[in-house]
Formats: structure tokens, sequence, C-alpha cells
């Protein structure tokens, strides 16, 4: 009850203090940069405002930065599959979420977490995190996930898992902490070589505030065409709390022969697609007729 107290005053503040605000806006692009948004798939542009259901891709070579009203801004870089399940401010059917959900499947990130943004979480395969006043630099990777704390203190939750503020793994100003798949996370003083070398020379600066010139633009994404199998593979193919919530908007895909015939041979990664494609195998089963036994004659 209190957490949930909490949780939905924050929001209210929030939202007075972002007034009639675009809840995020994408406000720095460098390179190529796709926008997964329904069934269709976009190009990237800086002005366009993010929505809920949003997914963010950056190439091998490329960079976004998203700007959320109270001053967190997030950085996407190499390789970056990043996305928006939930946007606390925005309008999500009748209700608003009370806490932004953000899930980052792989590549480069750097996060300046700002305390009067509303609430949020971040979640990786391998360990997840929430609101903090904090700046981290993350990697993300198939089978390993790393974290930085380049400034401020926050803690991790480890596994797939939605963090709360009394997650158990504290992650303090100048630490570095890796875990690999089905292993536990470990905590070091400092980062390892092979990630310095690695991340982004422009992590090395502070991440730039743009905002305030975004603020009256709501530019639109071109888009580019509908989406393939192969583009939404690795979020179709990832958890159930992933890939679930992308069945209604992907439905239509489903006459697609060419994504049909996909679904269909890798049914075994995503099972609930089976209702989709093949809905006369869930119909009720018709009820057996009584068998027509004469009625017994009457005594006259």
């Amino acid at each position: 009850m209190l957490a949930g107290a909490f949780a939905a005053a924050c929001l209210v503040v929030a939202t007075l203090a972002a007034g009639a605000e675009a809840p995020a806006i994408v406000t720095l692009v460098e390179g190529p940069a796709a926008l997964l948004r329904g069934a269709g798939r976009f190009a990237l542009v800086e002005g366009v405002r993010v929505h809920a259901g949003d997914i963010v891709e950056v190439p091998d070579k490329g960079l976004v930065q998203i700007e959320f009203a109270g001053g967190t801004r997030v950085s996407l870089g190499p390789q970056a599959r990043f996305h928006v399940a939930a946007l606390a401010g925005a309008a999500r059917g009748t209700k608003e979420a009370a806490v932004s959900d953000f899930y980052l499947l792989q590549g480069w990130s750097k996060f300046a977490l700002a305390p009067k943004s509303a609430p949020l979480r971040v979640t990786t395969p391998l360990f997840g995190f929430g609101s903090a006043d904090a700046v981290v630099v993350l990697q993300v990777q198939s089978a390993e996930a790393s974290l930085f704390v380049e400034r401020g203190a926050l803690r991790l939750a480890e596994g797939f898992v939605r963090a709360t503020p009394s997650s158990p793994v504290a992650v303090g100003a100048g630490q570095f902490y890796v875990r690999r798949a089905d292993q536990r996370g470990v905590l070091q003083p400092r980062p390892a070589p092979g990630f310095v070398a690695g991340m982004p020379a422009y992590y090395r600066d502070n991440l730039p505030e743009r905002l305030a010139g975004f603020k009256d633009r709501d530019v639109s994404p071109r888009r580019l065409g509908d989406l393939a199998y192969e583009e939404v593979e690795p979020w179709l193919k990832g958890p159930p709390e992933l890939r679930r919530p992308l069945i209604q908007r992907m439905r239509a895909r489903a006459q697609d022969p060419e994504f049909r015939k996909a679904v269909i041979a890798n049914m075994r990664f995503h099972p609930e697609w089976d209702r989709i494609l093949f809905p006369e195998k869930y119909l009720p089963k018709p009820v057996p007729a009584a068998d027509a036994a004469p009625a017994p004659a009457q005594n006259k």
C-alpha cells in the first residue's frame, strides 16, 4: 500500500512539473537508427516523440539520445535494442503508467538518471535497476552484461527481473558490475579493461542536454515499410514478458505469407502464436448428441 502510494505521488509530482510536455523526445540521432512502431519500421529522426510500445534499434555505428521530462537522458549506442514497454506520464488506454518500464535487450547505452523524473525501471536479460540519482554506462551482450557507475549509486536485481528500491546489489560511484549467464554477478572496484576499450568514445563525456530545443516540435518518423519477421525475431524469441505484448501489434502481419511461414518455423520459441495462426484448433468441441433411445412404452 505504501509503495503504491509513493509511486502514485511520484507520478503526480513528475506530471505537474512536466506540464504539457511530451514525456520523452528523441533529441539526437547520428547515423542510421530505426524505430519499430506498431507493425511498421520507421527511420528515426530528431524531434520524434516516443510512445509506449516503441522499440529503438541502433546498428553497429550510430547514436540515439532520448530525453525525458524531469531531466533523465538515455543514450543508445552501437547495437542497442531498446524497448519502451511503458511510459509514465503518457496515456495508455484509460490510465497512465505509474512507472516507465524499459528493456535493453543488447548493445551499449548510457543513462543519466535524474531524481525529478517519473519513476522508471530498466531491465536487461541479466540484471535490472530502477530510479536513482546516478550516471551509468551499460553493455549487454548475448551471454554477459556489465554496468559502470560513473556518478552516484544504484541498486541492482540479478536476473530478468524488475528492480525495486530494495534490490539486493548496491553499486556505488566508480564501481563496476559484471554478470555472465547462469552465474552470480561480480562487483569490482574499477571497470574491466575490455569494457573501457570497447566503450564508445563519446561516453567519456557528459550527455548533452538538448530537450529545450524540441519541446515545441512534433516530428513524424518516415515509414520504411512493414516489419519482417527477422526484424522482430529477437523480441519474439525473448521471455514471455517481452514477446506477448507484441502479439496484438503484429497480429495483422500473420496474413503475410512470408511472416506466417517464419512464425510457424519458429513456433517452439513463441507457442502463443499457434492460437493466432490456427484458431480452429481452439474452437469449443461440439457436444456429442445424446443417444436417441426409444421412449419406454406406457401401459394403457
